[in-house]
Parts: structure tokens; sequence; C-alpha cells
């Protein structure tokens, strides 16, 4: 065996000058695992968005205007009035 061979196996069991953190984080890289910690990754922000929206409160109702109980659906009351557009409503 060469030497370069066993000082590589070497430095992949020890923690780098980086840190542990930064080993811990090469490690999937390095055992070859990536599309797993993506899957993983993944499957944990899907859930957490599906969470959120399965608890989210209802949206507030848009400020519609309403019409009186009594009033029939065909009465006319609720429906906005047509306003004027373009130079006629500027004019006096």
């Amino acid at each position: 065996m060469s030497r370069a061979g066993r000082s590589r196996s070497r430095r992949a069991g020890s923690p780098p000058s980086g840190g542990l953190l930064r080993w811990f984080l090469s490690l999937p890289a390095r055992l070859h695992l990536r599309w797993l910690v993506i899957i993983v990754v993944t499957a944990a922000v899907m859930g957490a968005y599906a969470r959120v929206l399965v608890t989210a409160a209802p949206m507030p109702p848009s400020k519609a205007p309403t019409a009186p109980a009594a009033a029939g659906e065909h009465s006319g009351a609720g429906t906005p009035k047509p306003t004027r557009t373009g130079r006629d409503h500027t004019r006096r």
C-alpha cells in the first residue's frame, strides 16, 4: 500500500482543521449519501409547510357589501352601483 492511501483514510476519519461542524456536514458526501440527505431535508420542509397550511387560520372575509336579511337575492340590494370612469369622472 502507498502512503497516500493511508493518509487519505486517516484524514477522512478524523475531524479536519475546519472543525467538528465542517467534518459533520461533509459526512454525507464522504459516505456517498447526498441523495438521501436531499430527500430527508426536502421531506422535512414539505412536512413543515403542510403543517402550516393545515393549522393556519382561515382567511378573513373580504369587505363585500352585505344585503339585509329581509331583502331577497334578486332585489338588487348589495350590488355596487356603476361609477363613471375616464374623462367624465373628472369633469365638473
